[in-house]
């Protein structure tokens, strides 16, 4: 009876003790049940709301979207000096800002999504009249729905970015110097109201893909019933090693522009080399329809050069040749040559000195106004 009672003295000091310590009370009893938590509503779609509550005043935000903000800005200093046909040379400078985009990325399973919002001058040059004066004001550039199976196919639909600019422009990687000469004439924009869908190879062969646009580019609504249909595809024949870079891009253009639906087809074709210390490329571009003229043939070539020779410094070059009108008896040209010198200050900020000369044939300095010129560009672009 003495040997029980001193047990149990002894167990309940330790009990005590163990209390006090903050021993697990595991080692002394069994674990108690956890409290249950509060039961949530049952709803089948957050956007709906719980069950007796008002649902959000808007969806947005309601469907755990993976959101990824980005911007973009170019900032200048430009001088040039125009000759005229009357033998003037006139010049000019200013401080600009040629480029400001900001986006809203998002990702949700399968689905994705993309915003891209840019600020353009309101008026055209040699406009009377803009908005508050001339300000610079928001535009839609990119406004699309996709949805992506895997890693070999993709679609969007809305604003989308169309397939020969941006692969073009991706692959030079200084779009802060200036447009691709494709974009810059006119022949072709980079991003219009349709839909897009993306086949890639397996084994990084490449993808082929194909769009329907309304053919009048993202800045301009729909003229004419006719719509856009573009083909395009790009394959690297040497998908691993040293050759990996190495890229045949080609892409053909059926459609019409537009209120007379004029005939506005295009065919690209282009060796690329889409490297990180070298980027290259040159290619060629026919165009039949040009400016609402569907009886009118027009030829592009360019070609271009992005090293980077040592780490954060820049060096860039672009050449072009636009044949305006293939079928005209005199010419009617435009020669563009930039050369530029960049400086990486930190990841996102870049410095750029470029020069660039466009020289036109008489025709063509007749019909493009100051076209015919010299010119200093100091840039800096930034990336967020």
């Amino acid at each position: 009876m003495k040997r029980y009672k001193c047990q149990m003295r002894l167990l309940l000091s330790v009990a005590f003790v163990a209390s006090a310590v903050g021993l697990p009370a595991a080692s002394l009893a069994e674990t108690p049940e956890p409290p249950k938590e509060k039961p949530k509503p049952a709803h089948d779609d957050p956007q709906r709301g719980p069950t007796g509550e008002a649902a959000p005043p808007t969806a947005a935000g309601t469907t755990g979207l993976l959101v990824t903000p980005g911007l973009e800005a170019f900032a200048q200093y430009s001088f040039r000096r125009t000759s005229t046909l009357d033998g003037q040379a006139p010049w000019f400078h200013t401080f600009d800002v040629p480029r400001v985009h900001a986006s809203v990325t998002g990702e949700f399973g399968p689905a994705t999504g993309r915003i891209l919002l840019e600020a353009v001058r309101s008026a055209s040059e040699g406009a009377l009249m803009g908005v508050a004066g001339d300000s610079l004001v928001v535009r839609l550039r990119e406004a699309w729905a996709g949805y992506r199976y895997k890693h070999w196919f993709s679609a969007a639909m809305g604003v989308v970015p169309t397939l020969t600019v941006p692969e073009l422009e991706g692959t030079w990687r200084l779009r802060v110097i200036g447009p691709a000469p494709l974009e810059q004439s006119g022949m072709a924009s980079p991003a219009d109201v349709g839909l897009t869908g993306r086949f890639h190879f397996p084994k990084n062969y490449g993808y082929i893909a194909a769009g329907v646009y309304n053919g009048e580019g993202y800045a301009r609504r729909e003229l004419n019933r006719g719509k856009n249909v573009e083909i395009a595809a790009s394959v690297h024949p040497v998908p691993n090693g040293p050759a990996r870079p190495l890229g045949i891009f080609g892409s053909y253009v059926v459609g019409s522009s537009g209120t007379a639906s004029a005939r506005a087809n295009r065919l690209t074709g282009s060796l690329l080399w889409q490297g990180v210390r070298l980027r290259a490329g040159a290619g060629m571009t026919y165009a039949w329809g040009l400016n609402d003229d569907g009886a009118r043939h027009s030829m592009l070539a360019d070609a271009f050069l992005r090293i980077e020779p040592v780490d954060r410094f820049m060096i860039g070059l672009r050449g072009s040749y636009w044949d305006r009108n293939v079928q005209a008896k005199d010419p009617d040209t435009v020669v563009n040559v930039t050369g530029s010198l960049g400086y990486r200050w930190a990841r996102p900020l870049e410095t750029h000195m470029a020069v660039t000369k466009q020289a036109p044939s008489i025709i063509a300095q007749s019909a493009l106004a100051g076209s015919d010129f010299w010119e200093f560009r100091l840039v800096s672009r930034i990336v967020l």
